[in-house]
């Protein structure tokens, strides 16, 4: 923040330097009145700004002063305060030059400009917000400005107009084709979780996760689309699947869970796959509950080896995505499609969901794509299936 308050700070010296003394024949200054601007001008570029100061109010005491004296007096003086670290000073003169209707265009702009950067630096983020939105409504384009503007409605709390202000610009760099700042979508995030705005919040982490991918954002994601209304806890072990695709299994307890969690869905050669990836990669069998993981281990090697009991029967779709995990990609996916396309099933959207999880470990990343954008579940499915298709666009 500070390094855009400095940015405006330079501005409004540089604009200082050149500031004109008369426009043309009807805007001119009384000798009274020029003779210590003048000074001050010469004391201003000799970086005696408090000197400068002081013939600048020689100037502002002289009596029946014109419009035009009185603009040329607040613009010195709000320069000089700037460079003199007066900010309170230079606050006041702005604000009499703005509140004077005497600034349009390019004027009106650098005083809103140099004004919300003092009231920022001030730590006033409301007035600093209310006059970045004046420079914003005159036509000023400056990105800091607008940068200016969002971290004001943070800074003082009003996250609902950060998100009004944030989320149409990062929707359309995203229609544009180009990845939005992580910082932004940090802040979008962050604001509209306090907002309660739990669909832009949602939209924000699959964003992050699709442009930033990091495990943190993962897990925030995972856990939003489980606190969502309506989520089926039957669609945890695809969370994990989303993990590991991602390369994001990482604790004990993340392969030890979805081993258990694949043993109990039917895809046990899954589980074998997961728990044996755990030993492989060393998290596993290193620790104090290494007997337990052990055990795990030989069970689901056990499961993945025995054949169907009856009396706890696997629904056609989970037998034929075990075939998938065992290696059987052909006869697995024509018996999901089989069993998909005869219907009558719970849960349509979770087996739509899963034939895409078949097809992106079978390798047909675009089969897969194309399967996921089918899956239009309010269960948390639909959720799932839009971060499959980021992780199988890729």
């Amino acid at each position: 923040m500070q390094t855009i308050h400095h940015r405006f700070k330079r501005a409004v010296i540089a604009a200082a330097l050149v500031l004109p003394l008369a426009a043309h024949a009807a805007d001119t200054l009384r000798p009274d009145v020029a003779k210590p601007l003048n000074a001050a001008q010469d004391l201003y570029r000799a970086h005696k700004y408090k000197d400068a100061l002081t013939k600048i109010d020689q100037a502002a005491a002289v009596p029946g002063k014109t419009p035009y004296e009185s603009t040329m007096i607040e613009q010195m003086r709000g320069a000089a305060a700037v460079a003199a670290g007066e900010t309170g000073v230079a606050a006041q003169a702005y604000e009499t030059l703005l509140s004077s209707g005497k600034l349009s265009g390019a004027d009106e702009q650098r005083t809103s400009a140099a004004l919300a950067g003092i009231y920022f630096q001030q730590k006033n983020y409301a007035q600093a917000a209310k006059v970045a939105q004046r420079y914003l409504k005159s036509g000023g384009s400056d990105p800091d400005m607008r940068t200016l503007l969002v971290q004001s409605y943070y800074l003082s709390n009003d996250c609902a107009s950060v998100v009004s202000l944030l989320k149409p610009g990062i929707d359309a760099q995203v229609r544009a084709g180009h990845a939005p700042d992580e910082s932004q979508l940090q802040l979008l995030g962050t604001c509209a979780q306090r907002v309660k705005d739990d669909a832009t919040y949602r939209s924000t982490l699959e964003k992050l996760v699709a442009y930033h991918p990091k495990q943190s954002y993962w897990d925030d994601l995972f856990s939003a689309i489980r606190n969502k209304p309506g989520y089926s806890s039957k669609l945890d072990i695809d969370t994990y699947r989303l993990r590991r695709a991602t390369g994001s299994l990482s604790t004990a307890d993340d392969y030890m869970e979805m081993t258990q969690l694949a043993i109990v869905a039917g895809t046990t050669a899954e589980g074998k796959q997961v728990i044996d990836q755990g030993f492989t990669a060393g998290v596993l069998g290193r620790d104090a509950q290494a007997d337990r993981e052990k055990r795990l281990q030989a069970l689901a090697a056990k499961r993945a080896q025995a054949p169907s009991d009856p009396a706890n029967p696997v629904a056609p779709v989970d037998v034929g995505f075990n075939q998938v995990f065992a290696g059987q990609a052909k006869q697995g996916l024509a018996a999901m499609d089989a069993a998909i396309a005869k219907g009558g099933l719970d849960h349509p959207d979770q087996a739509q969901l899963h034939l895409g999880e078949a097809y992106y470990i079978a390798g047909d990343k675009a089969r897969a794509v194309q399967t996921f954008r089918a899956v239009k579940g309010t269960d948390g499915s639909a959720d799932l299936a839009r971060l499959w298709v980021l992780v199988a666009s890729k």
